[in-house]
């Protein structure tokens, strides 16, 4: 009876993989579909164009960076429950990595917003040119960027954190933890190369962040197909 209720008590992992997935679909589409075909990068005129010639895409990407942010909360919170049976001091740090670059990121999105105003919403900034306010544009954008790269640093740390707890839980294949890792340092060292070596980020970006996009969805499709173990989760919350 005692097992029982420990097993009617586990959190739901697969929500958490099927909001993660989300996470992931919604970044993807936010970075390749609308950031990637609207921003030319170094030419603010070009950037302003397209962004006022699709702001309905545009408008739908921020509106997606939202819906995927608010997919966080699901998540961690699942993630939460679940390891704080095996370490909970590094549990409550993995929510605090985690909650860091979300409110980062929530904070950015301001960034995000501010082209709209310079390029649709220019009624107070009539007195400016089309090319000031493009150059306007472009500078929220690159700020936008900046903030970006900084949120990722602290989820570049919590990736490191929760591959700690998957590895020393075997909840989850442990393979995806030490896929995890990888993540998180790649993360980091893209943070830095964006503010330190931006000329080397065009280069090795994609090398830096493909690990992560394989070590992420395989973890988010893990939990939406198996969950994890319960016998392990079972037996470590009756300890």
């Amino acid at each position: 009876m005692q097992s029982q209720e420990r097993e009617d008590k586990i959190p739901p992992t697969r929500l958490a993989g099927i909001c993660y997935l989300v996470i992931i679909a919604g970044g993807l589409f936010s970075e390749i579909v609308v950031r990637g075909q609207l921003i030319v990068a170094g030419d603010a005129a070009a950037t302003a164009a397209n962004i006022i010639e699709h702001e309905n895409l545009y408008r739908t990407g921020i509106g997606t960076s939202i819906a995927f942010l608010a997919c966080n909360i699901p998540v961690i919170w699942v993630f939460y429950r679940v390891f704080r049976v095996f370490d909970q001091p590094i549990s409550i740090l993995l929510v605090l990595t985690f909650m860091t670059a979300i409110i980062v990121e929530v904070a950015n999105l301001g960034s995000y917003l501010e082209p709209l105003n310079y390029l649709i919403n220019a009624e107070a900034l009539a007195a400016l040119t089309e090319s000031q306010r493009a150059a306007l544009s472009y500078s929220a954008f690159q700020r936008f960027n900046a903030g970006f790269a900084l949120s990722l640093a602290f989820f570049g740390a919590h990736c490191i954190i929760l591959a700690s707890l998957i590895i020393r839980s075997g909840l989850i294949p442990r393979i995806i933890g030490f896929a995890l890792v990888f993540a998180g340092i790649g993360y980091i060292i893209n943070t830095l190369t964006t503010f330190v070596a931006p000329q080397l980020r065009g280069d090795f970006g994609i090398f830096l962040l493909l690990p992560a996009l394989i070590a992420e969805t395989s973890l988010a499709l893990w939990l939406t197909l198996f969950g994890v173990n319960q016998a392990r989760w079972n037996e470590a919350a009756m300890s």
